[in-house]
């Protein structure tokens, strides 16, 4: 089993402030890496799924490990296993233990994957791959993630014929978020108080992973001189009770 996380190291790659998040680059052995990046089935999902918003592309791990509406290679079927299996979910809640503002009883729970197992379990994984096209603007404004969501991670995969700059992965400092814009993504509103901390290149082989909480606020600056595909992976978790209270801690003031 390889994952995302065999390089982490405390004291390097993670982050309490202003919310518990991770950072790793070159997470995975360059290898596996470059084998990965160059059967990545972008041009396949393209022709065969929708769009979301007119611009993005997902293709979920239940149709990756079960449906295979797309074929992909051995090494992505084993990534995406890996990503979702209970080992990996494990490891996250050990490594973000000390600031999971959540009872043992509520997360320490057996996992499946999301949308194949959820009348089965009740917290659920899912990898995902991403492509985003080429768009002015950005993809993501500044947002919070689903209040179902436990952690999130992203694994970037620029490709070698991206010249573009932006894309970039955005932490954001700001009060409990109160009320956010559920018809925009669940975009902060701009009264809100926010200060930018810090900002993670999209680059090859670099993860982003975090703890979803109140405070989680991020966002994706602006490709500029975009003329290719932005490529990355999401690795989440979630709850699959919609009545768990601890989820809801700021699922309140929905706009």
């Amino acid at each position: 089993m390889t994952t995302v996380l065999d390089k982490f190291d405390r004291d390097k790659h993670y982050f309490s402030s202003p919310y518990p998040h991770i950072i790793i680059e070159n997470a995975l052995p360059q290898e596996l890496y470059n084998e990965l990046s160059k059967t990545f089935p972008n041009s396949e999902i393209k022709k065969q799924l929708p769009t979301i918003q007119g611009h993005t592309y997902r293709y979920l791990a239940n149709d990756v490990l079960y449906k295979k509406t797309i074929p992909v290679s051995d090494k992505w079927q084993k990534f995406f296993e890996d990503h979702t299996s209970q080992n990996f979910y494990d490891k996250v809640l050990e490594i973000f233990n000390s600031d999971i503002p959540y009872t043992k009883q509520d997360i320490q729970q057996k996992v499946g994957v999301r949308g194949f197992a959820d009348t089965n379990y009740d917290m659920v994984t899912d990898t995902q791959f991403v492509v985003h096209q080429p768009t002015k603007g950005t993809t993501r404004t500044t947002h919070i993630d689903n209040p179902q969501e436990l952690y999130a991670g992203l694994l970037y995969f620029k490709q070698d014929n991206d010249k573009s700059t932006g894309g970039d992965f955005e932490v954001y400092e700001t009060g409990d978020v109160k009320q956010v814009w559920k018809l925009k993504g669940r975009e902060i509103p701009e009264e809100q108080h926010k200060s930018l901390v810090k900002t993670i290149t999209y680059q090859p082989n670099t993860l982003v992973m975090f703890l979803n909480t109140s405070k989680s606020v991020h966002g994706v600056t602006p490709r500029i001189n975009a003329d290719v595909d932005r490529l990355s992976i999401n690795i989440i978790a979630e709850t699959n009770n919609k009545r768990n209270e601890f989820f809801k801690l700021f699922d309140t003031g929905l706009r």
